[in-house]
């Protein structure tokens, strides 16, 4: 049966069901509009998930959260995240760039993909802003925007604990202390740790993998400092650490001969590991590991003791700090809010990035970023015939990003018609970006009422932005390197080290001398120029500057006093930058790339039905973005940034919340979803080999190769999908009540990275079940439930799959959690 079809035979049963019985909704109240507004007033599309609703199902970080949200994706790969709603966002993971679809923490601007990671704890709800954003919220949120809104102090004290165990030795402890310190101040205190051992067993260490361990602390004061002014401050610090990661081999078809030594040499080195035949297959195993080539040293000696493999343990640390401080100072009849913010992080991320036992490929990538935000607006009392809120922004970041990559090159010595691996060293490479940013902005948005029924809003943002980049790129032995027995001399005779000026002497020197008709120095520069696409370069100080303005018009009417309609027109803007990646030459024009510039038209319905116990919200939209920004790997080492020529996003998004009778409440979210290429006639094309070139790629094997992907459906884009939420509570005895919760969540196949290419990076559809099963007393002091979540055992990957580098053929995917249950008990005083 086909979701549609599954979803009327549900409809029309519940709707056999309601009868006179059924309780009002409780109204939903939101601030995307910079206004605390009723969700069904508000004329945007837009969803929200209360800070309960998110406890209860144990969502606790945004890639569970998305999981609920129907065409919006949170995801996280080797190397970084990225956020995706209706089709738009930012593909693939560069360190430079900006994402399409940003998260705010209580009104601060946390575009970087690593802030994404910040935990859902102790939140008083989430709102999912669908469509360009760009007046309110700024630049970069062309695809929408995600707001989290964290609980605040009380006036009366209270707190909670919430404790979670399950399996996969998955174990959470979180609750907050709130209320008052003095007549005039107030405070909150939230706490959360979280640890788990993994759902993948490494066959190469015995791990479980990824095994995680997150920590938060979040301290808030809030601060009565006259009768018209309010101040509240907020500092929040999270650490997580995690050893192994979800990717795993799953596509083996190597298209070459050198593809095919590496397949059966990993297959050589697993079966050597786990005394088996070494056959792999897409499953709860990974056998990944990089050893500094200890284990291919037992099976080819010819290795044995040479330096400089990859050798370091996968996983990743973060550290991440928050700050706000919001003063609200009534002028009269007219609010001037202030919010001053400031985040910064600090992560390191080790890739084993062939993902296999092969200890061929590693990255070292360290990222340093601090902000600094400060926004004034002024906002009109709200219900006159003119309302208005103008205001004005500034941000500052600095940005330093280092990544050294390490290669087990010498394993390439026969694909090279080379005698001897002495010949043929393992090398290494290191660059470091370091960029400034500052921003500016002045923006406002005024609502005309021009009856009691009907209303236009106008809102205008201008911005100004300046960055100024440096990049290097330096080339070393990754353990440095003895040539001497190749002379026959002792050992130490013709060494060099492992930095880029032993290197250079190398060139010099050695490097530089005939070994019957090539040099030391052509090999190693062959490959890193032919294999790893490598070279080095030193950019200074280079600018760009940008400017824009955005623009939104939204007329709304109230047919009657239960249904709204609206139809918007906007714009928004994501900002150039420089390739954080960048592996090529100084001159090389790639360094730099264009912004992005959306349009976006959207007409919507919002309702009251049966007696206000539905809320019926509708909306239709079609949007374009001119100049796309899509982060490619290259197959080989490399990730690259190119603007495609332009990207369409169509469909209709529908959200109704119904309560079916006093006991059930039934909520439902669904999306069609049309987003492809309009034009991008220079992608990228896929791993294919050469005597059958597939995607209809011209000039395959050059490094000119392109195909043109117009038409085609760009990532994280499934044409339908769905949450279905069944939320039942039953009295039991006086003082006691049993609650059911049953969420499905479909979603049709779709592409999983930017290459779109259909082996690779494609997942089929697919449907997924979580259940939780809850007694507690009326009151709602305590509670104890039983979770259980992808009841089905569906096995997905929904945040990235793609070629595995060096070996075109072979593909990695990264995959999601397997079926799971957890046993959750809660105390609140």
């Amino acid at each position: 049966m086909k979701p549609l079809s599954k979803l009327s035979a549900i409809a029309v049963g519940l709707l056999v069901a309601h009868g006179a019985s059924a309780q009002q909704l409780e109204e939903v109240v939101v601030t995307a509009t910079k206004r605390a507004e009723s969700l069904q007033d508000v004329p945007i599309s837009m969803v929200a998930m209360s800070g309960e609703s998110i406890q209860e199902m144990n969502i606790t970080r945004g890639e569970d959260f998305a999981v609920d949200m129907p065409a919006v994706t949170i995801a996280q790969n080797p190397i970084g995240n990225f956020i995706f709603i209706r089709g738009i966002g930012t593909p693939g993971a560069n360190q430079g760039m900006e994402q399409s679809v940003s998260i705010f923490h209580d009104g601060i601007y946390m575009g970087r993909h690593q802030l994404s990671r910040s935990p859902f704890m102790d939140l008083e709800r989430v709102e999912v802003l669908r469509g360009p954003q760009s007046i309110l919220f700024g630049k970069n949120t062309i695809g929408g925007a995600i707001s989290l809104i964290t609980a605040k102090p009380t006036q009366e004290l209270e707190g909670m604990v919430n404790a979670t165990y399950g399996s996969y030795g998955e174990k959470e402890l979180n609750g907050y202390l709130s209320g008052p310190i003095t007549d005039t101040l107030s405070g909150r205190i939230s706490a959360r740790g979280y640890e788990t051992d993994g759902y993948l067993d490494n066959v190469i260490t015995g791990d479980d993998e990824p095994s995680r361990e997150d920590t938060t602390v979040r301290v808030q004061l809030a601060w009565d400092a006259t009768d018209n002014l309010t101040v509240t401050g907020k500092w929040e610090n999270s650490q997580f650490d995690a050893s192994g990661t979800t990717s795993q081999l799953s596509t083996f078809n190597p298209f070459n001969a050198g593809a095919q030594g590496f397949s059966d040499l990993n297959q050589a080195l697993v079966a050597a590991a786990t005394g088996g035949n070494g056959l792999e297959k897409y499953d709860d195993e990974r056998a990944v590991v990089n050893d500094g080539g200890e284990l291919l040293g037992q099976v080819l000696p010819v290795f044995a003791g040479l330096p400089g493999f990859p050798d370091l343990e996968e996983g990743n640390t973060n550290e991440m700090d928050i700050g706000t401080l919001t003063l609200d100072w009534g002028m009269g009849d007219h609010t001037l809010t202030a919010i001053t913010g400031y985040a910064q992080y600090e992560y390191r991320d080790i890739c084993d990035c062939d993902f296999a036992a092969l200890p061929l490929t590693q990255a070292d990538a360290r990222e340093d970023y601090d902000q600094f935000s400060q926004e004034i607006r002024l906002t009109s009392p709200g219900g006159e015939k003119l309302d208005y809120i103008v205001g004005m922004y500034y941000h500052e970041s600095d940005l330093t990003y280092n990544a050294r990559d390490s290669f087990g090159t010498t394993m390439a010595y026969q694909m090279l018609g080379v005698p001897s691996p002495l010949l043929v060293p393992n090398l290494a490479r290191e660059y470091t970006m370091d960029q400034e940013q500052d921003m500016w902005a002045v923006f406002g948005s005024t609502t005309y009422s021009f009856t009691d029924t009907t209303r236009l809003t106008v809102g205008l943002r201008y911005f100004e932005e300046e960055k100024t980049a440096g990049h290097v790129l330096d080339k070393y032995f990754g353990g440095g390197w003895d040539f001497s027995a190749l002379a026959g001399l002792p050992a130490g005779s013709i060494a060099f080290g492992d930095t880029p000026e032993d290197y250079d002497a190398f060139l010099n020197g050695f490097g530089s001398v005939d070994l019957g008709g090539i040099t030391g120095g052509q090999i190693t520069e062959l490959i890193y120029q032919q294999l790893l696409g490598t070279y080095e370069h030193d950019i200074q100080n280079r600018k760009r500057k940008e400017q824009d303005w955005n623009w939104q018009l939204t007329l709304e009417h109230d047919l009657t006093q239960d249904i709204m309609v609206f139809a918007t027109a906007s714009t928004g803007t994501k900002g150039g930058g420089f390739d954080g990646r960048f592996l090529l030459t100084t001159d090389n024009p790639l360094f730099e790339y264009d912004e992005e510039t959306a349009e976006n038209y959207e007409l919507g319905i919002k309702a009251y039905l049966l007696d206000n116990t539905m809320t019926f919200n509708a909306t239709a939209f079609y949007s374009t973005v001119e100049d796309y920004q899509v982060n490619i790997f290259d197959g080989a080492t490399g990730f690259f940034v190119q603007n495609a020529a332009e990207i369409e996003s169509q469909g209709v998004e529908v959200d109704v919340n119904w309560a079916a009778t006093e006991e059930l409440t039934v909520r439902f979210a669904g999306s069609y979803l049309d987003a492809s290429y309009a034009e991008w006639p220079n992608a990228p094309c896929w791993a294919s080999p050469a005597d059958d070139v597939r995607g209809g790629c011209v000039d395959f094997g050059t490094p000119g190769a392109y195909r043109d992907a117009g038409g085609d459906t760009n990532v994280f884009s499934p044409e339908w999908s769905y949450n279905l939420n069944f939320n039942y509570v039953q009295p039991v005895a006086e003082s006691l009540e049993a609650r059911f919760v049953l969420n499905i969540n479909y979603a049709d196949d779709q592409f999983v990275a930017s290459d779109l290419d259909p082996v690779y990076a494609y997942q089929e559809s697919f449907t997924k079940y979580d259940l939780r099963v809850a007694l507690g007393n009326v009151a709602g002091d305590w509670e104890v439930a039983l979770i259980g979540k992808n009841l089905t055992d569906e096995r997905t990957t929904t945040g990235n799959a793609n070629d595995q580098p060096l070996v075109a053929g072979n593909g990695f995917k990264l995959t999601d959690r397997p079926r799971s249950y957890m046993i959750q008990a809660m105390y609140r005083f």
